[in-house]
């Protein structure tokens, strides 16, 4: 898969340096909305002749990010947070890190496996020091939802080309199915949202929400991809029991008239673009066989497979702590030398197998309550608006990642940087909340 320039890094590079020196925080939103827009599978494939596979378009992002952070508190003089779950994360990531290197070596395989497994950590740090006041945090939501509409966009356009000009190989089938949940699930996030929070009173707010929401869904439907479905459906009861509002039977029907009207016009859009695609042949079909593994022998092989492979890596490790970041490896199969086992297909399953119990407690359970626990305290106990909406975000970012990574992916991975910052604007929201508008080391910095 090819990347993006080679000039893109220098571009961001050059750019986002010196905007982080005289407006930190803009250069920050200029870093996250490149990420949560871009395909996180072409900025890793991007590369420069001067430092080969050690710096990428994502790295450069990151970098610009933490340049903001530097010069924010180096100009506001303010301490650095280091919340209790970032410590923890780092923790278990250094000894997977320290058996990958002594297992295989210090390789460039390794070294990846480490710097994707980082970009989580890195991403809560800088939004946990960065994201400090109600208009900040309605700043970072604005930028997160542009970015995903922008990734929505770049992949209804590249959906559209495949089909138009028929030039569909299993590549670009698998680029046409991950870019609707590389923005790190903000797509869905943003979707389950609006269950809770409602559709916008003013009538721009409303109109962009609306179309958001169209561009939303057809992402999500030309995905194809059956955990992104399965996790947003099953993500509904949980939001709307954890995060209750006041709706009345009348405010029910019509929100539920309007998300009829958003799915229509998604595949009404599809359909535009893509001339003779069925949007809903396709999901039937793509439904029917997702219980008979005779009809679905590649989606079931392929997670049957990795659970037994990663589960005997576990067995034959240290069951505590794992067996080191794998993300690199692809292991033959015995059964049928066409296929190949590749690590991190179950999220919950590769926590396991390279992390062990303790890094399945942190990532697995940890984290997730811990992001849920803050978004909800936000949701219940915040009176600025953009606080609690960051809360509900926050709140529906990790139940529908939760559900998601039971059968595809997780945080090791590539691509969340997005959920992330959010998880991190969270617990300085919640922290800077308890410590009251009076901490100045906390809601204070200029934009």
């Amino acid at each position: 898969m090819q990347g993006y320039p080679q000039f893109a890094i220098f571009a961001v590079l050059g750019l986002g340096i010196p905007v982080a020196f005289l407006k930190p925080y803009w250069s920050f939103l200029f870093s996250v909305l490149l990420l949560t827009a871009g395909s996180a599978d072409a900025f890793n494939q991007t590369r420069t002749s001067y430092l080969g596979p050690f710096l990428n378009l994502s790295d450069a992002c990151l970098l610009v990010a933490l340049a903001a952070l530097f010069f924010d508190k180096f100009k506001g003089g303010k301490p650095i947070f280091v919340p209790l779950v970032i410590a923890l994360l780092l923790f278990v990531l250094t000894i997977a890190a320290y058996q990958s290197f002594w297992r295989f070596g210090l390789t460039y395989e390794t070294l990846r496996a480490c710097r994707w497994a980082v970009s989580l950590p890195i991403a809560f740090f800088v939004g946990a020091n960065l994201v400090t006041s109600p208009r900040r945090a309605k700043m970072l939501v604005a930028v997160l939802f542009c970015g995903a509409v922008f990734a929505a966009v770049q992949h209804l356009a590249f959906a559209t080309s495949i089909w138009q000009s028929r030039s569909l190989d299993m590549e670009t089938f698998n680029r046409m199915r991950t870019i609707s949940y590389r923005s790190g699930g903000m797509m869905s996030a943003f979707l389950l949202a609006t269950l809770v929070w409602g559709i916008p009173s003013k009538t721009w707010e409303k109109w962009l929400c609306l179309a958001g929401g169209v561009l939303f869904v057809a992402s999500i439907l030309l995905s194809q991809t059956r955990s992104v479905w399965l996790a947003a459906m099953g993500s509904i009861p949980c939001l709307l029991i954890l995060f209750r509002g006041e709706r009345r039977i009348t405010e029910v029907i019509r929100f539920a008239f309007v998300a009829l009207v958003v799915i229509v016009a998604a595949s009404f859009l599809c359909r535009r673009a893509m001339p003779g695609f069925d949007i809903v042949d396709m999901v039937n079909r793509r439904m029917e066989i997702l219980g008979d593994p005779i009809k679905n022998p590649a989606g079931f092989g392929t997670r049957a497979r990795t659970f037994n492979v990663e589960m005997n890596e576990w067995y034959d490790g240290t069951l505590i702590l794992g067996r080191g970041l794998s993300f690199f490896r692809a292991i033959d199969n015995s059964e049928d030398p066409r296929f190949h086992v590749a690590f991190g297909h179950l999220g919950y399953v590769t926590y396991l197998s390279q992390l062990g119990i303790i890094g399945l407690l942190v990532y697995g359970v940890f984290l997730p309550f811990s992001v849920l626990r803050r978004g909800l305290w936000l949701w219940s106990n915040s009176s600025a608006s953009s606080f609690r909406y960051v809360g509900l975000l926050g709140g529906a970012s990790i139940i529908y990642l939760s559900i998601m990574f039971l059968m595809s992916s997780c945080f090791l991975g590539l691509g969340y940087e997005a959920p992330g910052v959010l998880y991190g604007a969270l617990w300085s929201l919640v922290r800077s909340e308890r410590k009251g508008p009076g901490n100045k080391c906390v809601t204070g910095g200029a934009i």
